[in-house]
């Protein structure tokens, strides 16, 4: 998980050109992307040859992490990580938010929400429910889960037949943000036909 150590410390084994290995020598750990860091960057190689980070905790961006190792008059050597998210923290307004669309139709763009943990990270599998709050409209797909990127979209948003405003709420839990509230606006259809007005 991101902003966290990595469960097994990395380790490097210094041999001679024969394949023994070496006491005493000293090696350089240091993070070298990710932003994260090492505690005991610098070590000794023990009586087996081995030296050990004493911890290497990740940066807080989900994705790739690297450290590299260094001794004097030796290649180096790179250990990968990858970074997680960390848990689900907040809800917000991804797209779809203050639409028109003609009465009884669905609006042109499916209102989507932003799942994130704390570092602002994309979590994915978290569970958003949609449901219509004003307008009398219909839905599809009113239950998602957030996809790679973070993102959950209601399949169709369908106004009702009333022309004027239109509320759809989205919901996920306790996230900081939810619930919240997408807009839109029906306007009336095709002419149709004529009525009597009430007399005055």
């Amino acid at each position: 998980t991101v902003n966290m150590n990595v469960a097994t410390e990395p380790s490097v084994l210094v041999l001679d050109s024969h394949g023994n290995p070496v006491q005493g020598v000293s090696v350089t750990f240091a993070v070298a992307s990710g932003g994260g860091s090492v505690t005991g960057g610098t070590q000794t190689t023990d009586a087996s040859g081995v030296a050990t980070v004493g911890s290497w905790k990740l940066g807080t961006v989900a994705g790739a992490n690297t450290l590299s190792v260094t001794s004097t008059g030796l290649p180096s050597v790179t250990f990968d990580a990858t970074g997680t998210a960390d848990a689900a923290t907040t809800l917000a307004l991804q797209g779809g938010d203050n639409q028109s669309a003609t009465v009884h139709t669905d609006v042109a763009t499916a209102p989507s929400v932003l799942v994130t943990d704390q570092f602002s990270n994309p979590v994915v599998g978290v569970s958003v429910d949609f449901a219509v709050a004003s307008g009398g409209g219909t839905l599809t797909g009113a239950s998602a889960s957030t996809d790679g990127a973070g993102v959950a979209a209601v399949g169709s948003w369908k106004l009702g037949t009333g022309a004027g405003a239109n509320t759809l709420t989205a919901t996920a839990g306790s996230l900081a943000g939810s619930p919240l509230t997408f807009h839109a606006t029906g306007t009336p259809d095709a002419l149709d036909h004529l009525a009597l007005s009430p007399a005055t």
